[in-house]
């Protein structure tokens, strides 16, 4: 079997560390890969340190007529059984090629969790190019049916995690000094984007209720995107000054858990939630939003505490809570490892994505 996948993301996210996982996996099980990317993108950058050859290519947008030039050029190069579009943007750009000839079956990955939009090429790309759809949560699963597209094109495939090399090899001592966090401290982490769907304000405003209340609790933001600098200012305002960290993207990310007393995850919208998972699997206790796929990884009072998205009073009365009764959230966090680990594993993502593989090429 030969796969080509393909990603345009700039960023270091979630996806970006599921594909990393899938080659790898993928290729114990002898299937032959090519990757292509935006060549100075953070992913191009990891498989390079990796020795792990790919085809850069600009991936601008869907009518980006130099990317869909050289992708027809390593399509016909390559051969390949499956092309493997992990995001929107470069499933345009396979549907153009499918029109200009390419014969290789796709399989698209959706892990956004909003409609799809109601336009012609989007119904070329999702309901006539794509064999099938790997849906990352069950809500994002639904989104599609309601969307329109055919349940029979679409299956859903959770994240999953090695755990083995999750694990962190850093003390809490060690992974505070790092940071520059007191060893007293109680430190609430937040990791992701500065972009608006995680609502990092959201955490800000929730955390300035109960800062004054609780000097001991501290956070630590960790991350980069258009949103950050605002961020900053916010945390320099009357109570908050000198209660946050933002540590900038953290490459080992397993390095920051030991660090943390808890993770808050306040997106407003989110296809399932990764980071979640590597925290739970690292025993972290975790509060987070109620929306898109977090009620899928997380048990609302037994592995994690969820509050409705957006509600800063509603974050800031779980976190009175949380730090009022730290055993409570303990619980939590021991209750989610089992849950976490064997649910969420790396091994069964790539057997499942390996399955689907198979079934669209045998129809």
């Amino acid at each position: 079997m030969k796969v080509l996948h393909l990603d345009s993301g700039l960023t270091w996210r979630g996806g970006q560390e599921q594909l990393l996982q899938l080659e790898a996996g993928l290729r114990r099980h002898g299937v032959e890969q090519h990757l292509v990317l935006q060549g100075n993108g953070a992913l191009a950058r990891r498989l390079a340190t990796l020795d792990i050859p790919f085809w850069p290519l600009p991936l601008r947008f869907e009518a980006d007529l130099l990317s869909l030039r050289g992708l027809r050029q390593v399509i016909q190069r390559f051969q390949p059984d499956i092309v493997h579009a992990h995001d929107s943007r470069t499933l345009g750009l396979v549907a153009a090629a499918k029109v200009l000839g390419a014969s290789a079956k796709v399989v698209a990955a959706r892990r956004v969790a909003f409609p799809l939009r109601n336009n012609p090429f989007t119904w070329l790309k999702y309901r006539k190019v794509s064999s099938q759809i790997i849906a990352v949560s069950k809500f994002v699963r639904d989104i599609l049916l309601a969307s329109g597209i055919d349940s029979q094109r679409i299956a859903v495939v959770y994240d999953g995690l090695d755990w083995e090399k999750a694990k962190p090899c850093a003390t809490r001592v060690e992974a505070r000094r790092r940071f520059g966090v007191a060893q007293e401290a109680y430190l609430i982490g937040c990791v992701g984007q500065f972009t608006p769907e995680k609502g990092h304000d959201v955490l800000l405003r929730g955390f300035a209720k109960v800062a004054s209340g609780f000097p001991q609790a501290q956070l630590i933001l960790v991350g980069e995107g258009e949103l950050k600098q605002d961020c900053v200012k916010r945390a320099q305002q009357p109570g908050l000054t000198g209660r946050a960290v933002f540590a900038g993207f953290v490459p080992d990310i397993e390095n920051l858990w030991p660090a943390l007393d808890l993770l808050v995850f306040p997106s407003l919208q989110e296809g399932l939630g990764s980071t979640l998972l590597m925290a739970m699997g690292n025993t972290v206790p975790v509060c987070a939003s109620r929306t898109g796929g977090i009620p899928e990884i997380v048990t609302h009072n037994e592995t994690g505490y969820l509050f409705p998205p957006g509600d800063a009073v509603a974050l800031s009365e779980a976190l009175r809570s949380i730090l009022q009764d730290p055993e409570k959230a303990q619980a939590w966090a021991k209750t989610a490892v089992r849950s976490v680990r064997g649910k969420f594993s790396s091994d069964r993502m790539v057997q499942e994505t390996y399955q689907i593989y198979t079934n669209v090429l045998e129809y």
